[in-house]
């Protein structure tokens, strides 16, 4: 199955310098295929606009499960989640981005909150980013664009969202939400 999004889409927003691959080699311990290849062939950004990608994963440490995931499974007992086989990607904002290197499944981890799924796949978290860089000149007011249009943009990224992954965008505590306000209020804190 090819991705929602392929290398050359990603290069025309972020740049080949911007993006990160990982040999085959390195991402042996990433048993999900369609990860694995998308983390080999179209790569995620290092550090652009929303996402800043985890410094060992950049560097080629992928390192699944370990005490890191104990500590958040100890921090939301209740969670249901088996993080054992998580691969730490990033983060977005303040939350940290993990996939699940079995199911393929991309969760956040709020600082404050316990994990949820954030995106079904690293290629749906890449379709977000570069959907939220393509709307950048609309809400960014160090952009060119003469007249921004920050609510516009937050209007069409959310029914963007909602068409490619409707079950993800109907959790409330999602961080896209938290991003869509940013959005719509101009990029202020």
């Amino acid at each position: 199955m090819s991705p929602m999004v392929g290398r050359e889409a990603m290069e025309s927003v972020y740049g080949s310098g911007e993006l990160v691959t990982l040999d085959e080699a390195t991402l042996t311990p990433v048993g999900h295929e369609t990860t694995r290849a998308f983390l080999r062939d179209v790569g995620l950004p290092s550090w652009m606009g929303w996402f800043q990608m985890d410094r060992l994963l950049e560097e080629g440490d992928v390192r699944v499960g370990g005490e890191a995931w104990r500590n958040v499974a100890r921090r939301c007992p209740s969670c249901p989640l088996d993080m054992s086989s998580w691969l730490s990607l990033g983060g977005i904002a303040l939350d940290d981005v993990a996939v699940d290197t079995v199911t393929g499944i991309v969760y956040c981890i709020p600082e404050d909150g316990a994990p949820h799924r954030l995106n079904s796949g690293v290629d749906e978290l890449a379709f977000f980013l570069l959907a939220l860089e393509r709307e950048r000149p609309q809400y960014d007011p160090e952009s060119d664009t003469v007249e921004v249009d920050p609510e516009g943009a937050a209007e069409r990224l959310l029914r963007l969202m909602r068409d490619a992954e409707p079950g993800v965008m109907e959790n409330p505590d999602c961080c896209w939400f938290s991003v869509l306000g940013h959005v719509r209020d101009l990029l202020r804190v």
